[in-house]
């Protein structure tokens, strides 16, 4: 993954597995001042060499003005990742669509499901990757249903072997009256080494927020 904040086109080869985590902030979110950090984990499995099956477990720290200070783990599910065209080095095309889909619970309210989708493609050109990422989030309770968009743009730039930079712009949009929205853009860098890789991103923010660093690492097995 080239990115930070935006998912990328890879997906895993047939049969092949990766162990990834995320580390991720939002400083200064809302009105509330809210401070979340976060990690994200799980293995994912390569089911054909154009779909990817993810396994996360997520959990977060959460301070926010006028409430206690909330350690938990978040939440879990399942999720799917399906490059619409092949990966193979010697076939592949310039324009590569992935389509994310994912289901998770959240362990705290026991009645809500997460619905989550993302429409991803990548243009590659030489040493240079351009990147659109349009996402959606739905939490689905008994009550109620909610959504956020989640849209980013970004490009990367191989400068030298495998180690890469770029810049990003990334937001979330709640759709609620009232509802917190963000947004953010900033520099990312991509590195990788054998089996290992590390990505990042640290957003700056121009609407909501003050700084949104996230940093991502996976080892392939």
């Amino acid at each position: 993954m080239f990115f930070g904040w935006l998912y990328g086109t890879e997906v895993m080869p047939e049969r092949g597995v990766e162990l990834q985590q995320w580390v991720y902030e939002k400083s200064n979110l809302g009105d509330s001042r809210i401070r979340e950090s976060s990690i994200w984990w799980a293995p994912l499995i390569g089911v054909t060499d154009q779909l990817t099956i993810a396994i996360p477990v997520e959990l977060e720290w959460l301070a926010q003005k006028g409430k206690e200070t909330e350690y938990n783990f978040r939440r879990f599910g399942v999720e799917a990742r399906y490059r619409l065209v092949t990966q193979d080095p010697e076939d592949k095309p310039a324009f590569a669509p992935l389509i994310r889909v994912g289901v998770k619970r959240d362990v705290e309210v026991r009645d809500v499901v997460l619905l989550e989708g993302d429409l991803v493609g990548s243009f590659d050109s030489g040493r240079l990757q351009l990147l659109v990422d349009l996402g959606v989030v739905g939490t689905v309770s008994r009550e109620t249903a909610k959504i956020d968009l989640r849209p980013g743009v970004g490009f990367s730039v191989r400068m030298r072997g495998d180690f890469r930079l770029g810049a990003e712009a990334y937001g979330e949009v709640n759709l609620e009256e009232g509802g917190n929205k963000w947004f953010g853009a900033g520099p990312n860098f991509a590195w990788t080494q054998g089996r290992f890789w590390l990505s990042g991103a640290m957003l700056v923010g121009i609407s909501n927020i003050k700084v949104a660093p996230r940093f991502m690492f996976g080892i392939s097995f």
